[in-house]
């Protein structure tokens, strides 16, 4: 992870907040920069994006004005890319070689799932709270304290560069992300069901299948490998993932990951490094 620069980001934060006030948007700071602002009054120096967020259904905010305000930020020079899941439209921006990720959230049972599978209820976004930051003046959760609390755990305002991941990981239950399956997907399922499969192979440091092995696809299940070692998931769409590998005392945290369903995919071991990698996980072929 290489971080950003800085003043960048600063000036970038700006000009997304005037763009978004042009377009009659209403957005929010949400996991690393939320922290930042409120914990730091800056942009935390080891991070290396800009996360913001809204919510469908709130703020006048329907699925369409996400599309046509992705439409804007191309004409100001913004590249962008959109992803749909059951729980979110994300919408991947960068500019100045700085990403952006705004992610719009759908309300299931009035509440939004922040990743990796963080259950937020939407009460803490009735009322955004207006801070100073960067010069002018952002919006966060209400409070942002208990929001953070709920994304980072109780040592929020302790800075961490590395070891944050498990923090969030040990507050989330283990099966916490409801089915939201469309009517389409539930048909497909049920006459392709291997479509939606995903195999996990977990190797030792020599490349031999790990029979045994326990992976948690956090806030989604948990489950042990085989002889072959693979361990399977039933997934609905393509998504990022954070998983915890462990085998007898030996245990990795992959906090960035990104799966699709019907695809199968292998992880090695590092030697010496375990915690802090990321987009570890290899499809085979």
């Amino acid at each position: 992870m290489i971080p950003m620069d800085a003043q960048k980001g600063e000036k970038l934060l700006v000009e997304i907040k005037e763009l978004m006030n042009d377009l009659n948007v209403t957005f929010f700071l949400r996991h690393g920069t939320c922290l930042g602002a409120v914990r730091d009054g800056q942009l935390i120096k080891w991070d290396d994006d800009i996360d913001i967020g809204s919510i469908i259904g709130m703020n006048d905010l329907v699925e369409k004005s996400i599309y046509d305000t992705v439409d804007n930020f191309k004409l100001y020079g913004f590249k962008a890319e959109i992803n749909e899941s059951p729980f979110h439209i994300a919408v991947s921006l960068s500019k100045y070689g700085i990403p952006i990720d705004w992610t719009c959230y759908k309300i299931i049972e009035s509440n939004i799932y922040q990743y990796p599978a963080v259950k937020i209820s939407v009460e803490l976004y009735k009322d955004l709270k207006p801070i100073p930051f960067i010069g002018t003046t952002f919006l966060v959760p209400n409070p942002p304290e208990k929001y953070l609390s709920l994304k980072y755990g109780p040592e929020w305002e302790i800075p961490k560069k590395t070891g944050y991941e498990g923090d969030i990981i040990s507050s989330i239950p283990e099966s916490t992300m409801p089915e939201q399956p469309s009517i389409f997907i539930k048909i497909h399922k049920f006459f392709f069901p291997n479509k939606y499969i995903t195999k996990i192979r977990i190797l030792n440091k020599d490349k031999n299948p790990v029979e045994l092995a326990t992976v948690t696809l956090v806030g989604v299940n948990k489950r042990t490998t085989n002889h072959q070692g693979y361990a399977e998931f039933d997934l609905l769409a393509k998504d990022w993932f954070a998983l915890i590998i462990e085998k007898d005392k030996e245990k990795e945290i992959l906090y960035e990951e990104i799966l699709k369903p019907g695809s199968n995919y292998y992880y090695l071991p590092h030697k010496n490094q375990t915690s802090g990698r990321t987009f570890i996980l290899k499809e085979e072929n």
